[in-house]
């Protein structure tokens, strides 16, 4: 009997483990995606839940660093990234589910900097700007032809760049700015101090962005969910829990 009982034990654990529908790649970008004691959290991922949950798609997750998310979602046909920031130069390398937020993108100063004006983007030449490596605001501002020279990508991640603002490193940031205060709360820095000084490019929007050769089925079941939540203002109450502690 006991050897019966061990047989019956090996067969389930050699059971396969259930496939993945979709594979999502993130990086640690919070207010809109980040993990804390290997659980994913945060704005994009709890409407992720959500969708999961109404949907029955098994969706894993991984969280690596930006530039990597990009190159395994472009190896994978069975999978999206987020968050990412819908911007022309994108506009073809995705398909696109969203916006669940309009991520505006910014230069931003610290308030103690009153010596900094801004009235149009060029004039942000004059001084010298961060933008994390691979990010939005470097790719809008290459494409609007700004001078490069004039931004240093060095950062992979934005609350490095958060953190050479404040230490007076660069004179502006390039970014979102819901992002960048939570970067500065996190660094115990007086967040309240961040603000924003030119809009770089208004309503791009923060979404799911889908290898073009997924599974037109499995792509449109996802889309179809978050369209629901979207209906049903359950997005929007999920929005307004990060809006309320940005600051804004």
């Amino acid at each position: 009997m006991r050897a019966i009982v061990t047989l019956i034990v090996l067969g389930l654990c050699a059971l396969p483990l259930q496939a993945a529908d979709l594979d999502a790649y993130t990086e640690e970008f919070a207010p809109y995606n980040y993990t804390e004691k290997r659980q994913f959290k945060g704005m994009a991922n709890q409407i992720l839940d959500r969708i999961m949950a109404l949907s029955q798609l098994n969706i894993r997750r991984e969280s690596v660093p930006w530039l990597r998310a990009v190159q395994q979602n472009q190896n994978n046909p069975a999978s999206l990234i987020y968050t990412i920031v819908r911007t022309p130069q994108r506009e073809n390398q995705y398909l696109w589910v969203g916006p669940y937020d309009d991520c505006d993108v910014v230069f931003m100063k610290l308030k103690s900097r009153s010596d900094i004006q801004l009235g149009s983007i060029k004039e942000a030449e004059k001084y010298y700007s961060g933008a994390a490596r691979g990010a939005a605001a470097a790719q809008i501002l290459q494409g609007m032809g700004y001078d490069m020279s004039r931004v240093d990508t060095s950062s992979p991640e934005e609350i490095r760049t958060v953190k050479m603002l404040y230490a007076k490193r660069f004179d502006l940031s390039a970014g979102m700015l819901l992002p960048h205060i939570y970067s500065a709360r996190k660094l115990k820095l007086d967040a309240s101090q961040l603000t924003a000084v030119q809009t770089i490019a208004k309503g791009g929007g923060c979404y799911f962005g889908f290898n073009p050769k997924v599974n037109p089925d499995t792509f449109n079941r996802f889309k179809d969910t978050f369209q629901q939540l979207k209906n049903s203002g359950e997005l929007e109450k999920i929005r307004s829990q990060y809006l309320a502690t940005s600051g804004r």
